[in-house]
């Protein structure tokens, strides 16, 4: 794993310790089985993470496995993102961000998805 993630992870524990706010935002998205593969690039570097929610319930792991989406990113503009100095939708419009859907919906509707997503995530983080 990239040691510039080291930088998210207080971010990344206040997420999980912040229970009520993650069950709010998973009310969000009951029904809805969606999975992304989130590559972050550095240098050469590549860090894989598989984002799933499936019926209201995140899952993630480390690594790459199949998914209805690939996302692919510098790690600072993930960085970013988590830390909320950047909008996802920017990022993904001023082409810091890639989307390809591999389960025939066009890129944009995965994009906007996770858009979504993300801004749940960086309301809870903030």
């Amino acid at each position: 794993m990239n040691p510039k993630l080291l930088s998210i992870i207080p971010k990344l524990v206040k997420l999980s310790l912040n229970q009520w706010q993650v069950r709010r935002l998973l009310e969000q998205y009951k029904g809805v089985n969606r999975s992304c593969q989130v590559i972050l690039r550095d240098d050469g570097d590549e860090t894989a993470i598989w984002i799933g929610i499936e019926d209201g319930e995140i899952k993630v792991k480390i690594g790459r496995y199949p998914a209805t989406n690939t996302v692919t990113m510098d790690v600072d503009v993930f960085i970013d993102i988590v830390k909320g100095r950047v909008d996802f939708r920017e990022a993904l419009f001023h082409g810091a961000i890639e989307v390809e859907s591999h389960d025939g919906r066009p890129w944009a509707y995965h994009g906007f998805l996770w858009a979504g997503f993300w801004d749940l995530v960086a309301q809870i983080l903030r």
